[in-house]
């Protein structure tokens, strides 16, 4: 992981509401007593980072942190529990496997109690199993303080009542996702708010809530911002990410993202200009009455004819906005220049 790749993922887990909210969650119930099984999507973004900033939480308690790597375990969990965190074993009889779980938590004096057991890698087949054991430790513990688990799932997994599972995919949000690329798009070097807001929308509308995508989008914002078609593809192509969207459906995104941040802007243009220059307008035929709802074209028609006494700076202004209008009305896509122009004029820094 590099310094950048490393940068995304500390805002990710530690800056975000959502993602932060899921661990300090996570290590409230395990602090206080309570056993938590995390369900993860399958690609879970900047994993180590998660486990790093999870464990340096868990690590200001008392719990000593065991991290047991399931895939390097042949035994089942119950046996594996006793032989290493279970010095004592005697008078111990193992008529079942909830015997195991029994013995655990009556006993006293044994590293178990001040362990939290953090499980990772483990399969379906071993999360069910680890699942049973833990569910049964804690009901034999019955509300006494003991070891705790922290038993890592996929995000299909179905618990029963008893341990405390936190779905990754309940707790974080769109919302998080954008946040996400807000955040990082205003460390983009250019000043203007306008274009880190369109960088932030676009790799929103292309990545579909993929953080790390976003972030790989995002680390090539000025060649992302030229071409985002060509950039964006670029990224697919050296095979990391994934995408169902067509080339037709990237120029649709980018087509709908523009139209949402430029018509606003060309829609306030208009009614200033209107404003400043209402009198001429209501005093040239067709001799508007209610100037607010003349349209941009219809403006630029008047002035065209040369019948209004305006500045050169509003003419330009007033050719360029209705151009930009007509060419998103028409589902063109404007080329960064244009929307370079624009921002830099409504941009307040």
């Amino acid at each position: 992981m590099d310094n950048r790749d490393e940068l995304f993922g500390k805002i990710w887990w530690e800056d975000l509401n959502g993602p932060r909210r899921f661990i300090v969650e996570a290590v409230e119930k395990l602090s206080g007593g309570q056993s938590v099984v995390l369900c993860l999507p399958e690609r879970v973004p900047w994993l180590k980072t998660m486990r790093n900033v999870l464990e340096k939480f868990l690590s200001k308690g008392t719990q000593s942190i065991e991290v047991i790597d399931a895939e390097n375990i042949s035994s089942e969990p119950q046996e594996y529990v006793l032989k290493e965190f279970c010095a004592n074993k005697d008078g111990f009889r193992p008529y079942s496997k909830k015997a195991y779980a029994k013995f655990l938590a009556e006993s006293t004096g044994i590293s178990l109690n001040d362990s939290c057991l953090w499980i990772r890698n483990a399969t379906p087949v071993q999360v069910d199993k680890w699942f049973t054991f833990i569910a049964d430790y804690q009901k034999f513990l019955a509300g006494k303080r003991g070891g705790v688990f922290l038993l890592e799932a996929g995000e299909d997994f179905i618990g029963k009542a008893g341990i405390k599972i936190l779905s990754y995919a309940d707790s974080i949000s769109d919302y998080d996702s954008f946040a996400f690329n807000i955040f990082t798009a205003a460390d983009f070097g250019n000043d203007n708010h306008l274009i880190k807001q369109y960088l932030a929308e676009l790799v929103s509308a292309l990545t579909e809530g993929n953080v790390e995508f976003a972030a790989a989008c995002i680390n090539r914002s000025k060649d992302f911002l030229k071409a985002p078609n060509v950039a964006f593809e670029n990224i697919l192509n050296e095979g990391k990410f994934t995408s169902k969207k067509t080339s037709d459906d990237i120029e649709q995104s980018i087509w709908m993202t523009q139209l949402k941040l430029i018509f606003p802007l060309v829609e306030t243009f208009r009614r200033n200009f209107i404003k400043q220059y209402e009198q001429q307008i209501k005093d040239t035929p067709p001799f508007y009455q209610v100037p607010e709802e003349v349209e941009i074209g219809q403006l630029y028609g008047q002035f065209n004819q040369r019948r209004w006494l305006i500045s050169e700076h509003d003419g330009d202004d007033l050719e360029m906005y209705r151009e930009v209008r007509n060419k998103l009305a028409h589902l063109v896509t404007l080329p960064f220049e244009d929307l370079q122009k624009i921002f830099e004029k409504n941009s307040r820094r």
